[in-house]
């Protein structure tokens, strides 16, 4: 897994040549180069921006400009970029966010959507239309989010479907320790606007793993 560039780098910098260094260094396996996707990531605040990744036969294409065409677009703060990254913010799915901006930690490069799918599950997502924004609160550093557009088109505002959830318990979920079922019956995961596309989200990703993990019995 490749190191971070230092914290002072920009965005610009990070995206437009640390991220396709990083893709050349630890390039796809050879079953997941027929995924043609492009990935947006979109920064709001100083030193922010738009950039676009043409994922094709094993390739990796950056450029800057809309992502309005984009079949998943991350959407962020430059704070909480940077508070992922560099200054462990966002618990458990802080993390989970970095590792998805490091070719080789197993989130794929540059791309939330990319790791571990199959071109059909792609498609399936793709098809869905809403901004999923996570809210992780009480941690170190304050609250910190991340948001996830599915579908090409501009990015809603206000987000389809807010999850919130405090730091300590994705932590305890990430160690197995919190049921997420019993965490949302409990309300220790309050969910607001439109419950449906998380659920359909998650169940194009459940049948990707569950077939992935067929797959490699057979």
């Amino acid at each position: 897994m490749p190191n971070l560039p230092p914290a002072g780098t920009t965005p610009q910098e990070f995206f437009e040549r640390f991220i396709p260094d990083a893709f050349k260094a630890n390039p796809l396996p050879e079953d997941a180069k027929q995924i043609d996707v492009t990935i947006g990531i979109r920064l709001d605040g100083d030193g922010g921006g738009e950039w676009r990744y043409q994922l094709k036969n094993g390739e990796l294409a950056v450029s800057k400009g809309s992502t309005e065409d984009a079949a998943f677009t991350l959407v962020q703060s430059v704070a909480d970029w940077r508070g992922a990254l560099w200054e462990g913010r966002g618990g458990a799915f802080g993390r989970q966010s970095q590792s998805l901006f490091q070719p080789g930690a197993g989130g794929g490069a540059a791309s939330p959507a990319a790791g571990g799918m199959s071109p059909a599950a792609l498609q399936q997502l793709q098809a869905l239309k809403g901004l999923i924004r996570m809210v992780v609160t009480g941690g170190d550093g304050g609250d910190w989010s991340v948001g996830f557009k599915l579908g090409a088109g501009p990015i809603p505002d206000p987000p389809t479907t807010t999850v919130t959830i405090a730091a300590a318990d994705a932590d305890a979920m990430e160690r197995g320790e919190l049921d997420p079922m019993q965490a949302f019956m409990s309300g220790r995961i309050q969910i607001a606007g439109d419950m449906t596309l998380l659920m359909q989200m998650q169940a194009i990703q459940m049948q990707a793993q569950a077939m992935a993990a067929a797959q490699k019995k057979a």
